[in-house]
């Protein structure tokens, strides 16, 4: 696997840093041992939505044992953490629910140490500045972290102080931490960085997501306004509590991983508004009022858009869908249908585990560790 080098940090040592291991085609590796039947520990950091979607996924894989949990809801702590999960919920072959022991701390610091080469999955927040004390903390227990937060999964341009000391830490201790999901982490960056791989040559990247929000989980719809007016709408724009997270940090992504030279990168939020009542699990949207977002990232080098990203996230969109375009040699454009974000985002998490494993230690970003089911 090719690590693309950052041209602000100094190259790694490689006399200190391990050298990621051989991966064999039966799955084994040199590092783990994945060929053998130790399961894997996972704690869970966070039991929101999200989190209890990659519980469930968890339990569903053999090579996966959850030894852990916390979430700061008062009414979650002390409680077992199969209680979280759906009463339809399959353990698949091989797979096992928590035991009655594993119950839900109210702190990181509560876990102890890790086992040799356990993941700490957390979903419990966008703001990487929130979150970095339970980062910290994982890493200092000796965790591997994959974690949905959406500034972690390209912070060296935002906070770069943050993501130095981070990957640092990392490094030092011999783990990886790897922000992802599925936007960012997978639909308007890694897809377009994978299809380019079929390019001669790559000039600029398209991709245009469109997601029917009222299909979503609450507290997505209300981070897109959906009800709001258009007024109020706006302010909460001005304020940065309406905006999908992340947009940027995958065209940064983008731009590093195929060398796109950009030199600027600028964002616009618009509201989407209902000509006529639209009806959703959330209530009704009234005409006039706010369905949810258009948010665009512009990557321009001399004046010319190389990278446009469009996400249209509102209730009641038709075709949710992801076009994806290279402007290139001899050029390519797709359109992918079925990438439910919520869903997608738990595969992709859960599917990233074996491979922070055995990834050089550091902070790592998604074109530099793809997501794929190492361990079944």
């Amino acid at each position: 696997m090719l690590y693309l080098a950052r041209p602000y940090l100094e190259e790694p040592d490689m006399t200190t840093t391990p050298v990621p291991p051989r991966v064999d085609h039966d799955g084994t590796s040199e590092r783990d041992g994945h060929g053998d039947e130790e399961p894997i520990d996972v704690v869970h950091v966070g039991l929101g939505p999200i989190g209890r979607q990659v519980l469930e996924y968890v339990t569903g894989r053999r090579r996966y044992r959850s030894v852990g949990a916390v979430d700061i809801d008062p009414d979650l702590a002390g409680r077992p953490l199969r209680d979280m999960l759906g009463a339809d919920t399959d353990a698949g072959p091989g797979g096992d629910a928590p035991g009655p022991e594993v119950r839900v701390a109210a702190d990181v610091g509560e876990l102890g140490p890790a086992r040799p080469g356990a993941v700490a999955v957390h979903c419990a927040g966008s703001s990487l500045e929130r979150v970095a004390p339970s980062l910290r903390a994982l890493l200092a227990a000796g965790y591997h972290v994959v974690s949905t937060c959406e500034e972690l999964s390209y912070p060296w341009a935002s906070q770069h102080e943050l993501a130095t000391e981070l990957d640092r830490v990392a490094r030092a201790n011999g783990l990886v931490v790897l922000g992802t999901g599925v936007n960012p982490g997978y639909s308007m960056d890694y897809l377009p960085v994978v299809m380019a791989a079929a390019q001669r040559s790559v000039r600029g990247v398209g991709v245009h997501r469109v997601q029917d929000a009222g299909q979503r989980r609450l507290p997505l719809q209300r981070k897109v306004g959906a009800g709001l007016g258009v007024d109020e709408f706006a302010e909460r724009v001005r304020e940065g509590s309406i905006r999908h997270v992340g947009l940027p940090e995958s065209a940064r992504i983008i731009d590093r991983a195929l060398r796109l030279g950009c030199t600027d990168f600028t964002e616009t939020i618009d509201p989407l508004v209902a000509s006529s009542p639209v009806a959703f699990g959330g209530g009704t949207v009234a005409a006039g009022h706010v369905l949810g977002i258009d948010q665009q990232v512009l990557g321009t080098r001399g004046g010319d858009t190389v990278i446009r990203l469009h996400l249209q996230m509102a209730v009641g969109l038709d075709d949710p869908r992801d076009v994806i375009t290279l402007d290139g040699e001899p050029g390519l454009e797709t359109v992918v249908r079925g990438l439910h974000g919520d869903a997608a985002t738990a595969a992709v998490v859960v599917n990233s585990l074996g491979r922070v494993r055995v990834a050089a230690p550091g902070l790592r970003t998604v074109d530099e560790i793809p997501a794929s089911p190492l361990n079944l």
